[in-house]
């Protein structure tokens, strides 16, 4: 028997986690942001930047990359999503040629750091469907 978050005790293999989780978020340099992001936050002072990757948590599957700019004197964040696709193949070596693709910046208030920035970011994107 295991808890199941509502406090109810339910058989362990009856109860499958879902959503998402991630590492420990690190600090970049801007320049290794993404343009989209740049430019959502720019004129903003005192704008640090981080970035993680998503898990979903039922089959431990990477899901993408999350790059955030937190305003902490603002009291805002704004976040991308990124993932990468297959958008063919080489000709001549047979590699595939990968292409990044960004969501469009999501700005929301947020004073509680980033940890809470990417849970709030992350409910977003699987509201809108971006995310299982």
């Amino acid at each position: 028997m295991c808890e199941h978050p509502t406090g109810e005790a339910v058989e362990a293999d009856e109860w499958v986690p879902s959503g998402v989780m991630w590492p420990p978020e690190r600090e970049i340099a801007a320049s290794e942001v993404h343009g989209s992001l740049v430019k959502a936050v720019a004129g903003s002072k005192g704008v640090r930047f981080f970035t993680t990757y998503l898990i979903d948590v039922p089959t431990d599957a990477s899901l993408g990359r999350v790059q955030m700019a937190i305003d902490e004197i603002a009291g805002e964040a704004c976040g991308i999503y990124l993932t990468v696709h297959i958008a063919g193949v080489d000709a001549e070596t047979g590699d595939p040629i990968l292409v990044d693709e960004a969501t469009r910046p999501f700005k929301f208030p947020c004073t509680g750091g980033v940890e809470e920035a990417i849970s709030i970011f992350s409910e977003n994107m699987r509201l809108a469907g971006v995310i299982r």
